[in-house]
């Protein structure tokens, strides 16, 4: 049973994270544990959790690149073409994805942020609704910013900041769950072995399973960098 704070924040620590992570795919997606497969993670959010995603600049310098409304009220958004900020209201359950995540980054940072909202709408929305009744002029929104925390000084971190932390880790892991990945890996890197660009080494072997494991869970590259090296999956 996990244990939860007098705020209501769920305690994790690293080494649960991918079973929170399959958690959540047994909940919304349990395909995505059986067999590899990119996970619809759009249609998730919007079929299976019920939630609305809207695409809203949040910043001029997409310092944050999304935000969940846990409750219904004004929130604050930016728009280009006047170069302001300008307040409309949404309803409670709606996830704003800043567009420029697609624009100025990838499809699989827009899959990875909408991944980390859905995280924080399933696992965080008792603690922010706890304060908006506790305070009524604190924020019902989450802004999610792309600024990276520092492990080093985890006993100075806020509620948020943990609650951060934990949807950082926990994403990826939606995304590409331990079950499958291993799988598509190995095959992957049993293909490499045969393909000609890699025995020419005109492109790494780790360089080629990357980029297919990338457009395979329509994710970043980084991420899946990340991801090998989290399970130990060195690549040469």
């Amino acid at each position: 049973m996990t244990n939860i704070t007098n705020d209501l924040v769920p305690h994790y620590t690293k080494t649960d994270f991918e079973a929170v992570a399959t958690e959540f795919l047994s909940e919304y997606y349990p395909k995505a544990l059986e067999s590899p497969m990119p996970v619809p993670i759009r249609d998730v959010v919007t079929k299976k959790m019920g939630l609305r995603i809207c695409e809203w600049h949040l910043t001029e310098d997409l310092s944050i690149y999304g935000q969940m409304c846990f409750t219904s009220g004004l929130v604050e958004i930016y728009l280009p073409e006047t170069e302001e900020y300008k307040e409309i209201k949404v309803r409670w359950g709606t996830m704003i994805i800043d567009p420029d995540t697609l624009n100025q980054r990838n499809i699989g940072c827009q899959n990875n942020t909408i991944a980390h909202e859905s995280f924080h709408w399933w696992k965080h929305r008792d603690y922010h609704i706890l304060q908006s009744v506790i305070d009524k002029r604190a924020a019902k929104v989450y802004k999610c910013p792309t600024t990276i925390l520092d492990n080093t000084k985890q006993g100075e971190w806020t509620d948020e900041m943990w609650m951060e932390w934990q949807a950082i880790n926990v994403a990826p892991r939606i995304l590409m769950p331990v079950q499958t990945f291993c799988t598509l890996v190995e095959q992957f890197e049993s293909e490499s072995k045969v393909n000609p660009y890699v025995k020419r080494q005109l492109i790494p072997a780790r360089k080629w399973i990357i980029e297919k494991l990338a457009d395979f869970y329509v994710v970043s590259k980084e991420s899946v960098g990340i991801r090998l090296d989290e399970l130990g999956l060195i690549i040469f």
